[in-house]
């Protein structure tokens, strides 16, 4: 793509930035009494409003709400798939599969929940101009083996095909995980594809969330689900920046949270160990918000190359789930100070 094409993107990208929801924003909607304040504030005050008007004030539900939200995340994506051309535009695309791989993992817990798929359309985000996944015959798929062969003609009946049934807990836990897998590798395949030198920054940041990624699940496989050496190291991600493989499996071998912290004490990524008390509770917020301070460099290098517009969805993401937090901080009826402990955005 010519340097004119890329500043075509990165003006129009910044046009709507500047639209963005603003500390003001956030600071409302956390004072919101309810779901239907936060609701009505977003749909009068916000650019989401235009996704938010056919919704029944009176009748919400908060799923269905965050659906909405991430409808203006897909005709954002689209709109900017117009202005990139080859290896680019297959890159970005990666952002659609993204929220395809979403969709998918709400009808697949459904079905290990016996749940009527029909009733699940509602919570459904993806692509229908660029999604080759039939999601209308998915939603009256009346089992696993149908579901499957459903999915015949994708990449995903593949990832799919070896499983039997997905009742138990530990087999809905591998295919979510699968999922995740096929998501990153085609992410990673498509992203070595792009011209180096103008997209450096991206590239880098991209294997450094396969980095934190990494950390995250060999913690939680190894203090959650008693995961075996082999199966860590299974599906952990490769192509990370700083942790290769053989980082991994010194990772991997680590007998308990005291020598991973060790062994990470000099690297970029120690920030995620150090509050042994709330660990758990905000390891993959703490992931976030050193993304989207990454994110947000990316997007403010006017050479970044599609980086700059990358950097624009991916922050559009942060924003967005920082909105499904004060939703959710609703439904537990938390104070403003406590929510503000779960937004990426810090909010003074």
């Amino acid at each position: 793509m010519s340097k004119s094409k890329h500043a075509c993107i990165s003006t129009k990208a910044l046009a709507m930035r500047a639209r963005k929801i603003q500390e003001s924003d956030y600071l409302e909607l956390i004072k919101a009494k309810d779901l239907k304040e936060v609701f009505l504030y977003l749909r009068d005050y916000t650019y989401f409003g235009d996704f938010l008007r056919k919704m029944d004030p009176e009748n919400l539900h908060r799923t269905e709400i965050e659906a909405h939200l991430n409808d203006l995340k897909v005709q954002e994506t689209e709109k900017l798939m117009h202005y990139l051309f080859g290896v680019e535009k297959n890159f970005f695309q990666v952002l659609l599969v993204r929220m395809e791989v979403e969709s998918l993992r709400i009808l697949i817990r459904g079905i290990a929940r016996n749940d009527e798929l029909e009733q699940l359309k509602g919570l459904m985000v993806y692509s229908e101009k660029y999604t080759k996944v039939p999601f209308g015959r998915l939603f009256r798929a009346k089992d696993w083996d149908e579901f499957k062969k459903l999915l015949i003609d994708t990449d995903y009946y593949r990832i799919f095909e070896i499983y039997k049934d997905i009742k138990g807990a530990q087999d809905l836990v591998m295919v979510e995980k699968n999922l995740d897998r096929y998501y990153y590798d085609l992410l990673k395949n498509r992203l070595v594809k792009l011209e180096k030198k103008s997209n450096r920054d991206l590239i880098d940041l991209e294997r450094r969330n396969f980095d934190l990624l990494n950390l995250i699940w060999i913690y939680r496989g190894k203090k959650f689900y008693s995961l075996s050496r082999e199966e860590l190291i299974a599906y952990s991600l490769r192509g990370g920046l700083e942790l290769n493989e053989k980082r991994l499996l010194s990772l991997v071998n680590a007998k308990n949270l005291v020598e991973i912290k060790a062994q990470l004490v000099n690297s970029d990524y120690a920030f995620l160990f150090n509050h042994t008390k709330t660990i758990d509770l905000f390891m993959e917020r703490r992931r976030e918000r050193y993304l989207y301070y990454q994110y947000l460099n990316l997007f403010g290098k006017s050479d970044s190359g599609l980086g700059r517009v990358v950097g624009y969805v991916r922050l559009l993401d942060f924003e967005i789930e920082d909105i499904t937090s004060i939703i959710e901080s609703k439904r537990y009826r938390m104070g403003p100070e406590e929510t503000k402990k779960y937004l990426i955005r810090p909010i003074d």
